[in-house]
């Protein structure tokens, strides 16, 4: 419905401002509603590297879970690490 075509459309806008050398986010985070798009903007290297970090400060990924590394990337990582 007319939800789904915001949100596609918003996704558009974030995919082209990365393009044209911007970033996902500025001053907010990137919460769930840019959450899947961190691929548009980092490598899964990075991404690996960012966990990494977030596995030192939070080992049992209680502080705001779901919130910033895609779902699918999460557990990804979470079955290497295990």
């Amino acid at each position: 419905g007319e939800l789904e075509k915001v949100e596609a459309f918003g996704a558009d806008i974030l995919r082209l401002c990365v393009e044209v050398g911007g970033c996902l986010s500025g001053e907010h985070g990137v919460g769930v509603e840019k959450r899947d798009l961190m691929h548009a903007q980092f490598t899964a290297d990075d991404m690996e590297a960012q966990m990494a970090v977030k596995d030192a400060f939070d080992p049992d990924w209680r502080l705001n879970p779901g919130k910033v590394f895609p779902l699918d990337t999460v557990e990804a990582h979470r079955k290497r690490a295990a």
